[in-house]
């Protein structure tokens, strides 16, 4: 199941990607790791009633910020 919804952000893609990372910490977000511990910039992760929840932000592109939560009960990495 996905979800996701652009939205206009006027600041910059540095920005935009800090305010995401803030907002979503307080919410209950982690920074989503590759096999290798890197974490990507825009790829968030929480568990959900045993379903793996993906928090993905690209953008700003042409001032448009894109949001999306994918759940996959699979548990395999989306974003």
């Amino acid at each position: 199941m996905a979800v996701g919804t652009r939205y206009r952000y006027g600041g910059s893609p540095k920005n935009a990607l800090a305010h995401c990372r803030e907002a979503a910490g307080a919410d209950g977000w982690r920074p989503s790791t590759t096999a290798e511990g890197e974490t990507g910039p825009g790829c968030f992760t929480e568990s959900m009633g045993g379903t793996t929840a993906y928090l993905g932000v690209e953008g700003p592109d042409d001032g448009l910020l894109h949001v999306e939560i994918v759940a996959d009960r699979a548990g395999s990495q989306r974003c």
